[in-house]
């Protein structure tokens, strides 16, 4: 049976997963999803205590306005400057000499500046290593990765002396470079065979096969540049696909009127709902992969999830009537009322004629509610 997951990066970037998770690595059990509701106000309240008793009061105008350096003002710099200023402060202290400033202005967010580190990481890597990391980070299959790499290398590792040489193995490696070249091109088998006779009768094989190795070169570099292209765009579109559904997404929980039975949830219910799903609270220390609140329950609690997960499904008529909850719940309220009322009737005590007998006597003079001149309008 396939798997049931909910993946967050359906919902979620990498890069806002990692920031929505930051600093909740070290949150308390008071504070995880699930905790009751006093606990985590109170966990709430110790922590503003603690930031105001370890707040330094300021003493006079100590804050400097107008400086602009964002490496040493303590973040006085704007939001769009703050980055870009500690870029430049790597670069002129050598750390990131290869940006010009168009390189360094751009970088607005913590997502630039993300990139622009990881720019500088690849750009110490020598050529193939770079492009082995390029064609993976774009999605190519490892196995295609590892194929066109093997053929390159192979081809880089043939000189021209080893085309050059005399003997069997030289006359063989030409004859394979330049077949290869010409199947390339569109060549049957046959009429390839019959132009590399042709090539060593009239003694051009060796040019022959220069042309073909480096034909062959340009053949493989292009083609694993085509398919690094192609996964490129597919990973573009999966990311404008997964900012289009996490917004739908977004949208139908947050702005969306969802009734249950005659009611509206309220905004801060459809928030945890919201949350429950997109917002990740669990790193798994063996993978590194971030959870949210359901993907870590249903991680711990596999076979309880599914039997939720079923009992949502039918009880909703598979989430067309989320009224039906409250309709259930009406149901037992109404049994239990109903349970209630004969609990008290077969409780209670009649006379021989059938009417009610009261603690304190029935009716008369004795009855000491009625004394005293009070009376009862029937």
């Amino acid at each position: 049976m396939e798997d049931l997951t909910f993946d967050i990066n359906s919902l979620l970037s990498p890069e806002e997963a990692d920031a929505l998770f930051e600093g909740r690595e070290t949150e308390t059990a008071a504070q995880q999803p699930g905790a009751p509701e006093e606990e985590r106000e109170e966990e709430k309240d110790d922590v503003a205590e603690e930031k105001e008793e370890t707040t330094p009061e300021k003493v006079g105008n100590e804050e400097k306005p107008g400086n602009e350096d964002a490496a040493t003002d303590g973040g006085g710099s704007s939001p769009d400057t703050f980055y870009s200023s500690i870029a430049y402060a790597l670069r002129n202290d050598g750390i990131l000499p290869d940006f010009s400033d168009d390189d360094l202005d751009k970088v607005k967010a913590p997502e630039d500046f993300a990139e622009l580190i990881e720019k500088a990481v690849t750009s110490k890597f020598d050529e193939r290593t770079r492009r082995i990391d390029e064609a993976l980070g774009n999605g190519v299959a490892p196995d295609t990765v590892r194929a066109y790499e093997q053929t390159l290398q192979y081809l880089s590792s043939i000189n021209e002396e080893a085309l050059s040489a005399e003997g069997e193995e030289a006359e063989n490696l030409r004859r394979q470079l330049i077949y290869n070249d010409l199947v390339n091109r569109g060549y049957s088998q046959d009429r390839a065979n019959r132009e590399i006779e042709k090539s060593f009768k009239s003694g051009s094989d060796i040019d022959d096969a220069k042309d073909a190795l480096e034909a062959l070169n340009k053949f493989y570099r292009d083609g694993y540049d085509n398919v690094q292209k192609e996964a490129r765009q597919r990973t573009e579109a999966a990311k404008a696909e997964q900012k289009k559904n996490a917004d739908k997404f977004r949208k139908m929980v947050l702005e969306d009127e969802i009734k249950v039975g005659d009611d509206a949830l309220d905004k801060r219910t459809a928030q945890r709902v919201y949350d429950a799903v997109s917002k990740p609270v669990y790193k798994d220390p063996d993978t590194g992969q971030l959870m949210t609140s359901v993907q870590k329950f249903q991680k711990e609690n596999p076979l309880e999830f599914m039997k939720q997960i079923g009992l949502w499904f039918v009880l909703t008529n598979g989430g067309k009537d989320v009224s039906s909850f409250a309709k259930a719940q009406a149901r037992v309220e109404k049994n239990k009322n109903i349970r209630e009322l004969e609990r008290k009737i077969n409780a209670t005590q009649l006379n021989a004629d059938g009417s009610l007998r009261y603690t304190s006597g029935v009716g008369g003079d004795t009855d000491p509610l009625l004394s005293d001149g009070w009376k009862v309008e029937m």
